[in-house]
């Protein structure tokens, strides 16, 4: 529901007694909101986003004040990384609150551009159009960053939702809102200098995006539109392209181009030092260098020809399925219970490797899906993501 016209809101204030300088300041928000996108809904206070939510405001004024258990569900999945194995934090808020994140994603940030140069989390982005722009490159310098949404704590997110016009205490609470404290999280900046009038708000640790919140992506990215501004210009300097896809960032120096292994390296430094500005821990040992003679890898394709192609391994993963579920002397069941996992969970998985190949390599896809579909599959239900398996 849109803003009413500044004339109209004034003139509702003044029946209602509102003060003329809380009128004017709201008024104020509401024009730099608009501002920024006239599509964006304005927010001036926590209770008139629990009006605009239909969610109560007490509730809302607990999770700000971290004062009450939010009901977070949390569980932890392997990451495999070779020689070693991490752990990934999932946290899935719950009904209510997942209920006032998708608000504040579909009316505010999803109206807010993120840089260009960053390829995952908004519409119309996608990992093959990231790989795209590093096709035919001599040397390719991808780094990675280590634990990207636990690095960014709600002083950064409020700082976003001032930055597109929301009032500086709304900032704060939206971002309490859409961030939780964890384990590691960081202490807080001195809490109580910075929420005097507001000892209720004070909490001992910063909160930090939690990955499985429908608003960390979109935030993560707009979060990071100083830092890729700086990596884009960097790699601007130094004759060279830049993508960001989530946590995945790609430098790539054009076919032809005088750059050398000695540029490369100078531009990882630079970078390097960059993303420690803003607080983010590059992953060194994930932070290559690609130059002439070796394969040039971004998100899985190979970049070293005039388009992106599968990789390899993609291909011998997807072959190896394959061959195991058409296999007379296996099927379905047996490869699923040998991967111990589901059959549906075996069904889904493949059909999904096939959906992505489709995107890179159509003709390879839809070899490999003429040979999926004779396997035997036993009982298996298709639900592909709207569409049907024909598709």
């Amino acid at each position: 529901m849109p803003a009413p016209a500044p004339q109209r809101y004034r003139s509702e204030g003044r029946r209602k007694g509102v003060p003329p300088d809380v009128l004017a300041n709201a008024l104020a928000s509401i024009s730099r909101i608009r501002d920024t996108d006239p599509r964006i809904e304005p927010v001036l206070t926590l209770r008139h986003l629990a009006f605009l939510t239909d969610v109560p405001y007490r509730y809302l004024r607990q999770v700000v004040a971290r004062s009450a258990a939010t009901g977070y569900r949390t569980f932890r999945l392997k990451k495999r990384v070779p020689g070693r194995s991490r752990m990934r934090t999932i946290s899935v808020p719950p009904p209510s609150l997942k209920e006032v994140q998708r608000w504040i994603v579909e009316n505010v940030i999803q109206h807010v551009a993120p840089h260009e140069a960053s390829y995952a989390f908004h519409p119309g982005s996608s990992p093959y159009l990231a790989a795209e722009e590093h096709c035919e490159c001599s040397f390719l310098l991808k780094v990675d960053v280590q634990d990207f949404f636990h690095s960014i704590g709600e002083g950064s997110v409020a700082a976003v939702f001032e930055a597109i016009g929301f009032q500086k205490l709304i900032s704060f609470e939206m971002a309490r809102l859409v961030t939780r404290p964890i384990p590691s999280s960081k202490p807080a900046p001195d809490p109580a200098a910075r929420w005097v009038a507001i000892p209720y708000y004070n909490y001992p640790h910063e909160g930090v995006l939690p990955q499985g919140a429908p608003t960390s992506p979109m935030l993560a990215n707009l979060v990071m539109r100083h830092a890729d501004q700086r990596l884009a210009n960097l790699a601007t300097r130094m004759g060279m392209r830049y993508t960001r896809y989530a946590d995945d960032l790609a430098f790539s120096a054009p076919h032809g181009s005088a750059i050398a292994l000695a540029d490369m390296r100078r531009c990882r430094t630079q970078v390097l030092r960059i993303l420690n500005e803003y607080g983010f821990s590059p992953n060194l040992r994930k932070t290559v260098i690609r130059g002439p003679g070796s394969r040039r890898i971004v998100l899985g394709m190979l970049v070293d020809g005039d388009r992106p192609r599968l990789a390899r391994e993609f291909k011998d993963n997807l072959r190896l399925h394959l061959h195991y579920l058409t296999a007379p002397s296996h099927g379905p069941a047996a490869h699923a219970m040998a991967r111990k996992t589901g059959v549906s969970s075996m069904y889904h998985h493949v059909r999904g490797l096939i959906s992505w190949a489709q995107c890179v390599d159509p003709e390879y896809a839809a070899d490999a899906l003429a040979l999926f579909r004779t396997a035997n599959w036993p009982l298996v239900q298709p639900r592909w993501s709207g569409a049907s398996d024909d598709d």
